[in-house]
């Protein structure tokens, strides 16, 4: 079970700090090991259709961000991807439906469920403090911030039995425990 390509995809759509730039220094990346080899994550992909659907709602700027600067729409597409899977309602984010929508789409593994429902709280209680903050699009910050938070909690807390351990996954890790977002980890910058 392997982290979805499409997955980092995502991530890079989606990336957000509280709607701050992202410091420069996650774009140092520590080594050139593809994180994809160190976790072997669950899919946790919503369905492809609700995917197309926000990816329609909201296209791909048609110029480059500001460097260091997630391109605008991230909160759009997540604020509409969190609504679609009914985690988000009204501008709040539901930790229980959060939870169980992750937990079911982990699977039946005991440790990847309890990763699942730690990255919740965790991602939670980060976010919660944007409350119903919006960008300059009017969409959510907590949203594109818990997009954002989630890969990255799953992949610092990748349970012993699916991760694989050696120096340059360990600096992976360490990069993110750092606040810098899983999607830096991927060759290259963000997509845009």
């Amino acid at each position: 079970m392997k982290l979805n390509l499409a997955l980092a995809a995502l991530i890079g759509m989606v990336a957000m700090v509280h709607g701050q730039q992202i410091n420069q220094e996650c774009f140092n990346r520590p080594n050139e090991k593809n994180p994809m080899e160190c976790c072997r994550a669950p899919n946790i992909m919503p369905p492809r259709e609700e995917l197309l659907t926000c990816m329609q709602k909201f296209p791909k700027p048609s110029g480059p961000p500001t460097p260091g600067s997630p391109p605008p729409g991230h909160n759009c597409m997540a604020e509409c991807m969190l609504e679609q899977q009914g985690i988000m309602t009204n501008g709040a984010i539901s930790k229980d439906a959060a939870t169980s929508k992750l937990v079911a789409l982990v699977g039946s593994s005991a440790d990847w469920q309890t990763v699942a429902k730690k990255s919740i709280d965790t991602c939670y209680q980060q976010v919660s403090s944007s409350g119903g903050q919006k960008d300059s699009l009017g969409c959510s910050v907590m949203a594109g911030s818990f997009m954002e938070c989630l890969p990255s909690m799953m992949f610092t807390n990748c349970p012993s039995s699916s991760w694989t351990a050696s120096a340059e996954c360990e600096q992976l890790k360490a990069h993110l425990q750092k606040g810098c977002p899983l999607m830096t980890l991927f060759k290259g910058h963000p997509p845009h």
